[in-house]
C-alpha cells in the first residue's frame, strides 16, 4: 500500500492497480486502508480508485478477480497489488496461476512493470503453484510468520504461546507460521465420538434454535441439522435426511420437529435453492441464504471446534455422524474432499454442517431472568412478547 501511495503521489500521469479476492473486499480496503493512509487533503478516495487531486491522471484504480477475470484485461500498468490472492474467487474455469499469465502479467508488459503478490495460505492451491514457480517468474519471495515477528521485536514472547496455545495446529501453521498445510487422510480426524457423541438435552423454549440446509434429491440427499448454542459449544441434537423429497415435505418436515422439540425461535439458513427457500418462507419459517464462499475455509473451521471440543452431536443424528467418520482429503484436490469415497450420493449432512458453523456466534441467547414479581404466565408472556420484538428488529 506505501508503494502504491509514493508511485501516485508523484505528480505525473501513472496507472496502478489494487486487486481484491472479491468485490466486498475490493470496498473493505478502501475503508481500511485507503482511507488511513492516503491523505483527504492530497487525494480523491472512493471505490472505485484513488488519485491525486492535483494530477487526477495519477490513479490507483480498484477492481476485484471474482466473476469474470477478462474484464480487467486491457490496462497497462506500472505496478498491480492483489491482494489475499490464494482467496481469490475465481470463477469461469480459470485459475489463479491462469488469470495471472493471461490477464495480469501482460497489463505490466509496455511499462515493465511491477507486481506485489500477498497473500496468507490457503492449503497448495494456485497461490503456491505461484510461489513454486518463482524462478521462472523471476519473482523475489519474502516469507514472514509470527515466530519470525517474535524474532525481529514485534509482538511479546508471551502474545505468541497465547496464540500458539488456543489455535488448532493445523490453522496455526498455515495462518500464522505461513506454511504450507497438505490436507491428507481423513477430514476431520479431531472428530472423536467418545468425546463428540453425547446424550444432550433437547432446547429450552427460550433458546434459539438454528437450523441449517443442504438441498438434494437423489442421488444427494435433503439434510436438516437442528441445534442451540451454550457457553460457545454447538449441541446437535436432531436431523432430518431424506432422499427423493419436495420442498413442501421438508417443511412440513421443520414444522415437526418445531412442535416436537418445543422449539419457539427458529433461525434456518440454506443451500441457495430460491423455490425451496420460499416453500419456507410463505410456511411461515424464515430463512436465509447459507454463506458457501471459502468451503475450506469452513471445514477448517470445524476442525478447530472439534478440536476444541466446541461441538457436541446427540446419537440420532446417525447421518451426520456417518459422514465426519467417511469424510476424507481429495488426493487430488487439495482442500477439496473425495467424494467418490461416498457410496450413498454425497456429504449432505457434511454440507449442512458447514452452512451452521457459519451461524454459530450469533444464535447463543442467555437464558431469561427469573422476576420474582412475576408468576409463570406473566413471565411465559414477557417472554413471547420479547421474541415478538426481536422479529421485529
Amino acid at each position: 500500500m506505501r508503494l502504491l501511495y509514493d508511485i501516485t503521489r508523484r505528480p505525473f500521469t501513472s496507472s496502478s492497480l489494487f486487486l481484491a479476492k472479491d468485490k466486498k473486499s475490493g470496498k473493505k480496503a478502501t475503508r481500511e486502508k485507503f482511507e488511513r493512509i492516503f491523505e483527504k487533503s492530497l487525494f480523491e478516495i472512493n471505490t472505485e480508485n484513488v488519485y491525486l487531486k492535483k494530477c487526477p491522471t495519477s490513479i490507483i484504480f480498484m477492481d476485484s478477480v471474482d466473476k469474470d477475470p477478462d474484464r480487467i484485461r486491457g490496462g497497462t500498468y506500472s505496478m498491480i497489488h492483489w491482494s489475499e490472492v490464494a482467496f481469490s474467487k475465481i470463477e469461469k474455469g480459470e485459475s489463479i496461476i491462469s488469470v495471472f499469465d493471461k490477464v495480469v502479467q501482460p497489463t505490466l508488459s509496455q511499462t515493465d512493470g511491477y507486481v506485489l503478490l500477498e497473500s496468507t495460505n490457503n492449503g497448495r492451491n494456485g497461490w503456491w503453484d505461484l510461489w513454486e514457480a518463482y524462478k521462472d517468474y523471476g519473482f523475489a519471495r519474502l516469507k514472514v510468520g509470527l515466530s519470525d515477528m517474535v524474532y525481529l521485536g514485534l509482538i511479546e514472547p508471551e502474545e505468541y504461546d497465547k496464540i500458539k496455545n488456543t489455535t488448532h495446529p493445523d490453522v496455526f501453521r498455515q495462518e500464522y507460521e505461513c506454511e504450507w498445510v497438505s490436507f491428507q487422510g481423513k477430514t476431520y480426524n479431531e472428530f472423536d465420538e467418545s468425546r463428540h457423541i453425547q446424550e444432550i438435552p433437547p432446547p429450552e423454549p427460550w433458546q434459539v434454535v438454528i437450523s441449517s440446509i443442504d438441498w438434494g434429491y437423489d442421488p444427494s440427499a435433503t439434510c436438516v441439522l437442528f441445534a442451540y448454542v451454550v457457553e460457545g459449544v454447538l449441541h446437535i441434537f436432531d436431523e432430518h435426511y431424506q432422499h427423493r423429497e419436495l420442498g413442501q415435505i421438508t417443511a412440513e418436515q421443520i414444522d415437526y420437529k418445531k412442535q416436537q422439540w418445543n422449539i419457539k425461535r427458529l433461525v434456518a439458513t440454506a443451500d441457495h435453492e430460491e423455490d425451496r427457500i420460499e416453500e419456507l418462507t410463505k410456511r411461515g419459517i424464515s430463512c436465509g441464504k447459507a454463506k458457501k464462499i471459502n468451503v475450506l475455509g469452513a471445514r477448517i473451521e470445524i476442525k478447530e471446534a472439534f478440536y476444541f471440543d466446541k461441538i457436541v452431536i446427540h446419537p440420532r443424528c446417525r447421518w451426520l455422524i456417518r459422514d465426519l467418520n467417511a469424510a476424507v482429503w481429495d488426493p487430488k484436490k487439495e482442500g477439496e474432499i473425495d467424494y467418490t469415497q461416498c457410496t450413498w450420493g454425497h456429504f449432505d449432512a457434511e454440507a449442512a454442517l458447514r452452512y451452521m458453523i457459519r451461524e454459530l456466534s450469533s444464535v447463543e441467547r442467555d437464558k431469561p431472568e427469573e422476576n420474582p414479581h412475576f408468576d409463570s404466565s406473566s413471565q411465559q408472556a414477557f417472554e413471547m412478547l420479547r421474541l415478538r420484538q426481536g422479529r421485529a428488529e
